[in-house]
């Protein structure tokens, strides 16, 4: 008959490979938690402006501009999106304190409405020409990435006679303008808005946080394997010294 001690033996490499198959269990579930928490974090989501979306800009002016034309801020509501035409309200803020609202304006991406270049499509390349009812011919210089309203963006660059202009690439909202006229200059940027999110470290928000959790959870499930392993060895050496 077996001996006792090959008992021992048999119900110690069982117990032993139990035990290393449940380490392996709670590394791949580690693995995969990491990859799902990563996959959510880093998806691309693309933005696009809908009602109740707004972007707020800084107005900075040098020179000796009128009273009408000394803004020191403005805000842009869009109150409706259909197709191409884009429905918004827009408060101006001046110098003097006074705070100016144009409600109900309707811009048209196709024919060119686009007000005071607030908006051009998002398909537009460099070298291209948009023409538009107000701004006259708009020529796409370039593509970059600059800083806007917290987060670093990927901006088309367009030009006209008077005015440089950024848009946001994803968007097609106006970011930044530098608009040079004979007495003053103006320039407007980006101070906030709910299209996109501040970042930290060069991430997203969501992205940022989405990291530490996974580093969390990973963190967790490593210190339980550990665990769990010096437990299994700590339960085998019994076995091994009646072997022994």
């Amino acid at each position: 008959m077996p001996s006792d001690s090959l008992f021992k033996s048999v119900k110690h490499d069982k117990f032993d490979l139990l035990m290393h198959k449940s380490a392996l269990h709670l590394i791949l579930l580690t693995a995969l938690v990491i990859t799902l928490l990563f996959s959510v974090a880093m998806a691309y989501a693309p933005i696009d402006v809908k009602r109740g979306d707004w972007i707020k800009y800084q107005v900075a002016v040098t020179g000796s501009p009128s009273p009408n034309m000394n803004i020191t801020w403005a805000r842009m509501d869009i109150t409706g999106v259909k197709d191409e035409t884009i429905t918004i309200n827009v408060q101006t803020g001046y110098a003097n304190g006074t705070i100016y609202p144009e409600n109900g304006i309707t811009l048209n991406l196709a024919t060119g409405a686009i007000g005071d270049g607030f908006f051009v499509p998002t398909n537009l390349n460099p070298g291209d020409n948009y023409s538009t009812e107000y701004e006259g011919n708009i020529t796409i210089t370039n593509v970059e990435q600059i800083e806007a309203g917290g987060a670093k963006r990927t901006v088309l660059q367009g030009a006209t006679s008077l005015t440089t202009y950024d848009w946001d690439s994803q968007t097609g909202i106006m970011v930044a303008a530098t608009s040079k006229y004979p007495d003053y200059t103006m320039r407007t940027e980006t101070s906030g808005t709910d299209l996109w999110q501040p970042q930290i470290l060069g991430l997203d928000q969501s992205t940022f946080y989405g990291v530490v959790v996974a580093v969390a959870v990973a963190m967790v499930i490593i210190v339980a394997v550990v665990f769990l392993v010096r437990r299994a060895n700590a339960h085998a050496m019994p076995y091994v010294e009646a072997f022994n």
